[in-house]
């Protein structure tokens, strides 16, 4: 994983937020499908308030990976504005885990 440069950040617009319940799930769902997933069981506590879990069968991420995972404007997906092109994914901008 690495940063998304500044220009590319602005040019994305990527200042994600996460403004309800159901676009935090969608967000979740989307990480799960990235990763393969063929089963995804989402469980809400307390209608969601109190927690949210996702459970699935996807490849999740590497070890080395963890340290950045929640950091804002860093992605393995893309490194340039030009990279949106090739995406195939639902997910790239990373923004959604440190939005969450």
């Amino acid at each position: 994983m690495q940063a998304i440069g500044t220009e590319t950040v602005h040019r994305l617009c990527s200042g994600q937020v996460i403004v309800d319940l159901a676009t935090a799930v969608k967000e979740l769902l989307e990480n799960s499908l990235d990763a393969g997933a063929t089963v995804v069981d989402i469980k809400l506590k307390d209608s969601g308030l109190t927690s949210i879990s996702v459970s699935d069968n996807g490849q999740g991420i590497s070890e080395s990976d963890a340290p950045t995972l929640c950091r804002k404007h860093w992605t393995s997906k893309i490194t340039s504005f030009a990279d949106l092109a090739g995406v195939a994914t639902f997910g790239f901008r990373g923004e959604a885990l440190s939005s969450l």
